[in-house]
């Protein structure tokens, strides 16, 4: 009751999103049912518990199995590994409450389950939100605001499809590709559990993302590059605070999701690692072929990372092993698999 938790004021805009405070757990409950006993009023507005990191905040606690169909999950792999976040969100909040047009961190796949309550999506597959930016270029925050028909502000929506509706009831999963932008309403009072996931599927989009995303900065500060001696330094900086991850993570990123398989092919996964290891035991359920499938795909990532300009420009002494040195590794680890 005491843990302290993320909570949004969905009256409330603040850029594109809405602004956060944390409160008591037990003090958001009795918000709750207070607003819900008031007919869904209060001076408060209304909150919503949202990107709680149960999970991690109570790791003691089983509280959830992730269904097989969502257990190659790399992202929370690596950053369990890392030790410093993961990507588990446990969401609560009362009818009314909403989350506004995005799209998922690092282009990720997403689920969401709803434990109870009711759920409306709005999706637009990849590439339909261009259509959606206002004449700055900037997305909407609420998709289904009356402005976006007017021309002057948002000249091309009319060119853009209809969304994807879905009515998401309790006991239900939605899942999300890669760079489909959505928004979220809670048609009753709804209890969710969301993963961001990557994994060999959609790892290239990942890379991607992260290479537009250095691009974009190397624009906004093109103007600095003379004079600025560790420019490309900076530009990783600036795109680690804006997106979570620079280029030398996301290496790391690379070698932990392939050390995993490698030690899997080559020493197998005893009934004793697999307790203390929930990603190695999932590599494992999901079978030898598929820890070969994955690093097929890293070494197709990693080959693309290693030869890129800008990762090539940083220092990368720090590396261990080198690039290139964990890429025959991975082709050798693979070879011998298939043998």
């Amino acid at each position: 009751g005491e843990a302290a938790v993320p909570v949004a004021k969905c009256d409330v805009r603040e850029y594109n999103s809405n602004p956060k405070e944390q409160l008591p757990f037990k003090e958001y409950v009795e918000y709750w049912r207070e607003y819900v006993g008031n007919g869904y009023r209060s001076s408060r507005g209304c909150l919503y518990l949202k990107d709680w990191h149960l999970s991690r905040a109570f790791p003691e606690q089983d509280v959830y199995t992730t269904p097989v169909y969502f257990s190659s999950d790399w992202l929370n792999e690596y950053w369990d590994a890392v030790a410093v976040d993961d990507f588990r969100f446990v969401y609560m909040g009362p009818k009314g409450s909403w989350t506004p047009f995005h799209a998922d961190v690092f282009r990720s796949y997403s689920w969401s389950a709803n434990i109870c309550g009711r759920k409306k999506w709005l999706l637009y597959p990849a590439g339909q939100e261009e259509f959606l930016k206002d004449c700055h270029g900037n997305l909407p925050f609420d998709v289904t605001a009356p402005e976006l028909r007017d021309k002057r502000i948002y000249p091309r929506f009319g060119q853009s499809q209809p969304p994807l509706e879905i009515l998401q009831e309790a006991g239900e999963i939605v899942f999300i590709p890669s760079g489909w932008h959505h928004q979220v309403h809670n048609l009753e009072d709804t209890i969710s559990i969301n993963h961001n996931w990557v994994n060999g599927c959609n790892v290239a989009v990942m890379w991607c993302f992260l290479q537009d995303e250095l691009a974009a900065v190397q624009r906004e500060i093109s103007q600095w590059k003379e004079p600025m001696d560790d420019w490309h330094l900076q530009c990783q900086l600036i795109m680690k605070s804006c997106t979570g991850i620079d280029y030398k993570e996301f290496y790391n990123f690379l070698k932990v999701i392939a050390e995993n398989r490698i030690s899997i092919l080559e020493k197998g996964l005893d009934e004793e690692s697999s307790s203390q290891n929930h990603s190695k035991a999932a590599i494992s359920t999901l079978g030898m072929l598929h820890a070969v499938f994955d690093l097929k795909r890293t070494v197709k990532v990693l080959s693309s990372l290693s030869a890129n300009e800008d990762f090539r420009k940083l220092d990368l002494t720090s590396l261990s092993p080198p690039p290139e040195v964990l890429l025959q590794h991975l082709e050798s680890a693979i070879d011998t698999a298939l043998l």
